[in-house]
């Protein structure tokens, strides 16, 4: 039973990403990089997004090195200490996020529009149940 439920979601997500793939590759980004981006957004410095994540803090700055090579984000010393820095969204990088997110969104509401309301509501609880560790 677990593999079965490991397997669904496994599949379920590998079928989105490649549905969302090829819009992806147009923004110049990958799917880790668009949630990445996203993060940034709310949670500013490397060690906090790395942690909302669930990634290693080097997979994380080396993330954010090659996003802000490709002008998506930009790099600024912390007011409060000099030693840490936090990262912004530039403009390309906030459209880019916007797209990103318009074609995630798609991917999915075309597999939720096979369930009822009712269904959605239910599974978004057995997720939260599921996500609490």
């Amino acid at each position: 039973m677990v593999w079965e439920v490991m397997g669904r979601i496994w599949r379920l997500q590998r079928a989105l990403r490649e549905e969302m793939e090829e819009g992806l590759e147009a923004l110049d980004l990958s799917g880790l990089e668009a949630w990445l981006l996203r993060v940034v957004d709310t949670h500013p410095y490397p060690s906090d997004a790395a942690r909302h994540m669930g990634l290693p803090p080097p997979t994380v700055s080396h993330m954010l090195r090659r996003l802000e090579e490709k002008n998506f984000l930009e790099r600024s010393l912390d007011n409060k200490d000099l030693r840490r820095f936090s990262f912004r969204l530039t403009e390309k990088g906030r459209n880019a996020l916007r797209q990103a997110e318009a074609l995630m969104e798609a991917a999915l509401r075309r597999r939720l529009a096979r369930l009822k309301p009712e269904e959605i509501a239910h599974l978004l609880e057995l997720l939260g149940r599921l996500e609490e560790a």
